[in-house]
């Protein structure tokens, strides 16, 4: 059941591939196809060579392990000055939804602002963010520290690199070093080189909370003793209900892992461990979800009534906008937001009414399609939010690539590859949409090569996470952009997909030289069938 639900994930990742190679559907920026099909093309060779090369050094990294742990603290030292160095050059003032919660944060951190603005009653979901990030300004301005931008923008960078370190840990509990490293890859591409990488905000937040809860359960399967795994999934309820109220779909990921040990029950001669380990988690999860509501309720720098608030946007609001089409620069946008259906929502009173309100709009606007309408609608929906490999950056709020924070001419260069409106910014889109096509292609390799290793329950119960993330991207509102924190799911499924194909080729290399050897000649030894 979980592998077969899985191999639905790879069918409409494959799905949208191919639509958006025949028939691209463009966000905010257009892309060059030849230069992205290049690029996709060129990302499965340099993690060819690196797997190569990874291979041929293992030996020598084995004799000298000294000069190999130096040799990853540089790689890593390397990596973390990069995301740091972009996050400085790249820094961008708040805009859109990310500047009512700076400014929101820099009023309570600095005793400005005595409560959030009324900016959170309508968007209760920022609530745990903002008080999160106001208590962080709050810490930086008693060291002394007085650039909020700046900081925001290194913190924003910290996230994303813990990011990259939890996708190459997860990747190795699954595959191995080889794997590991051959990740770095594409995380460094979409985490280190992120498009998000001037702005912090619950997509790119999000990105520690669902990688932190897969390493967490990873790491508890590679115990026997329950005095290490409980408090293992302790902490990975604990993380999912402080993701939950920053980003709810993280919580997507511990569902498809519940639903997975669920399924796998019935296999079980002694189930339980699995069962203890569902219900360790998903108490955890519902004991600190309500710390967070108690903690929210009372505190005083809320001053509206967050369980009986009439004005807070709903499901049903979600829901209608999710069925509604509107023009983008080049081509259409489906079940994204747009303003119209915004103030229509905000103008309603009471949160049955805005629900009703809600799912009548989406029954309208659906039987207006027709069933078969609607069917091609979702088909793009869905070709839509998976076909950007920029994850929608520049998509919101009004500000360009002009608009970076920075005026140094050394950061200039850097301004000139994200910024949208900079001479270079089609190399670097070229880069995210070319390295997300390979990595959607790789995503969908279990579909043509089901080994075991890539059909195990941990694989499966990612592959579920990421289904139903779709499945509630094409109900609701949508964009690339909510797919971002998920990004190290598919960073880990193409990883380790990619290892298992290069495995095959050199499987079959090995047997293609062993049957073409004349008969009478001498069985190989091992080393020679390692070589």
């Amino acid at each position: 059941m979980p592998a077969a639900a899985g191999l639905v994930l790879c069918a409409l990742i494959l799905w949208a591939l191919l639509t958006n190679v025949v028939d691209p559907h463009y966000g905010i920026s257009r892309y060059r196809t030849g230069w992205a099909l290049l690029a996709a093309a060129s990302v499965p060779v340099l993690m060819a060579g690196l797997y190569w090369l990874l291979k041929k050094a293992a030996p020598l990294a084995v004799r000298h392990r000294v000069w190999a742990y130096l040799t990853w603290a540089a790689v890593w030292a390397l990596l973390l000055a990069l995301q740091m160095r972009v996050a400085y050059a790249v820094r961008l003032p708040p805009d859109w939804d990310v500047h009512a919660i700076a400014d929101a944060a820099a009023g309570l951190a600095g005793k400005t602002a005595d409560s959030v603005t009324p900016y959170f009653e309508t968007n209760p979901n920022n609530l745990l963010l903002v008080l999160l990030v106001a208590a962080y300004y709050e810490l930086a301005l008693s060291l002394g520290y007085q650039d909020l931008g700046m900081i925001t923008a290194f913190l924003n960078g910290l996230v994303l690199f813990a990011g990259t370190v939890l996708t190459y840990c997860a990747v190795r509990m699954l595959g191995g070093r080889t794997a590991a490293a051959v990740s770095l890859l594409p995380a460094t591409v979409f985490l280190v080189l992120s498009p998000w990488a001037g702005v912090l905000y619950s997509d790119t937040a999000g990105v520690l909370f669902t990688v932190l809860i897969l390493c967490l359960l990873l790491a508890s399967r590679r115990w026997a003793r329950l005095t290490v795994r409980v408090p293992l999934w302790i902490l990975a309820g604990a993380v999912a209900a402080v993701g939950y109220g920053i980003k709810p779909t993280v919580l997507i990921c511990l569902v498809a892992a519940g639903v997975t040990a669920v399924c796998l029950l019935a296999s079980r001669r002694n189930s339980a461990v699995l069962i203890l380990a569902i219900v360790v988690v998903g108490g955890s999860f519902f004991a600190g979800n309500r710390l967070i509501a108690a903690f929210e309720q009372q505190t005083p720098v809320i001053a509206f009534d967050i369980k009986d608030n009439p004005h807070t946007m709903n499901p049903g609001h979600f829901l209608k906008v999710g069925a509604g089409t509107t023009q983008g620069p080049h081509g259409p946008y489906y079940g994204t937001y747009n303003e119209g259906d915004y103030q229509s929502t905000v103008s309603i009173t009471g949160e049955k009414e805005k629900f009703r309100h809600g799912l009548q709009a989406y029954q309208n606007r659906v039987s207006a399609m027709g069933p078969g309408g609607y069917v091609v609608f979702l088909h793009h929906k869905l070709a839509w939010i998976t076909g950007d490999g920029s994850f929608f950056s520049w998509g919101e709020g009004v500000l360009t690539g002009e608009d970076f924070l920075s005026s140094r001419p050394a950061d200039q260069s850097i301004q000139d590859l994200f910024g949208n409106t900079r001479p270079n910014f089609q190399w670097m889109l070229s880069l995210w949409q070319g390295a997300w096509f390979a990595v959607l292609a790789l995503v969908a390799v279990p579909l043509f090569l089901r080994t075991p290793r890539l059909l195990r329950p941990e694989l499966s119960a990612m592959r579920i996470a990421l289904l139903g993330l779709l499945l509630f991207l094409l109900l609701f509102e949508a964009r690339a952009r909510f797919l971002y924190l998920y990004a190290p799911y598919f960073i880990v499924l193409a990883s380790l997909s990619f290892t298992a194909v290069m495995e095959r080729l050199q499987a079959a290399a090995v047997g293609s030289r062993l049957r073409s050897r004349p008969r009478h000649a001498a069985t190989p030894g091992p080393a020679e069938v390692i070589e």
